[in-house]
């Protein structure tokens, strides 16, 4: 099974369109694809050239990654929406690879069309991560690549690879691969970077397995520690009045 889920995200700024041009037509997926996932499916999400691609994603997990939101800011719906596991591949109706918001765009579309979805929006008041600065200098290396591609490798063991990405890009890859609820920016910092985090899970030790709570010297520490020692920056505890998804009707899609 693998261990690491890769997955690599377009995020390009759209300037302002002139005053006389008509803004474009919104894209879609021209070819739709959903399927059960094999039982032992990894879940992994994708841009592949144009496609959106997944593997082993519950509905929850494609939602947060068209909303970039958190699983807790997902309510209502039935249980399944957490627990079957589908296999999507899409193709949009353009040979040109899509902005990260025309993906999103089309993956909301998807769901709707596919999925039949129905919900509202409210806000409730969440506990949530603010991402901020250390009193120290942090520790954040600028991008050499301004392509505007950012890229996040993940490995459950403990390490977290971000590149070309934002603040809020990192506050993003934190809440969806790592954290137990959702997280904010409140860094004030800009630019672009390229981050590698690494700590120890608080049920694994370096040498052993996922579960193994055998101590190693070895071992880099704790996440909020590693944040701090490692790039300057900290997870603070808080509690935020945050948009939340209220899922209202959803239907299992059919294969095609």
């Amino acid at each position: 099974m693998r261990s690491a889920i890769l997955l690599s995200f377009c995020f390009l700024a759209c300037g302002l369109l002139p005053a006389q041009q008509a803004p474009e037509a919104p894209l879609t997926f021209a070819v739709a694809t959903i399927k059960p996932s094999a039982p032992d499916a990894v879940a992994a999400t994708q841009i592949r050239g144009n496609r959106f691609a997944t593997e082993g994603t519950t509905f929850v997990d494609v939602f947060k990654y068209a909303y970039n939101v958190h699983p807790d800011q997902v309510m209502g719906g039935p249980g399944w929406l957490r627990t079957e596991k589908f296999d999507i591949l899409a193709d949009p109706e353009t040979e040109k690879r899509p902005s990260s918001d025309q993906m999103k765009a089309m993956v909301r579309q998807l769901l709707v069309e596919r999925f039949h979805l129905m919900m509202h929006r409210e806000q409730k008041v969440l506990p949530v991560y603010a991402l901020v600065k250390t009193a120290d200098q942090p520790n954040l290396k600028s991008t050499t690549d301004l392509s505007g591609i950012p890229v996040v490798g993940y490995n459950p063991r403990g390490e977290l690879r971000v590149g070309n990405a934002t603040m809020a890009n990192f506050a993003t890859f934190l809440q969806r691969f790592v954290l137990d609820r959702p997280a904010v920016d409140q860094t004030g910092i800009g630019g672009r970077f390229d981050l590698v985090l690494r700590w120890t899970p608080d049920n694994f030790r370096a040498g052993g397995e996922l579960g193994d709570t055998q101590e190693d010297a070895s071992a880099p520490p704790n996440l909020f520690t590693a944040m701090k020692e490692q790039l300057g920056l900290k997870l603070q505890p808080t509690k935020a009045a945050t948009d939340v998804f209220v899922i209202d009707r959803a239907e299992k899609p059919s294969e095609n």
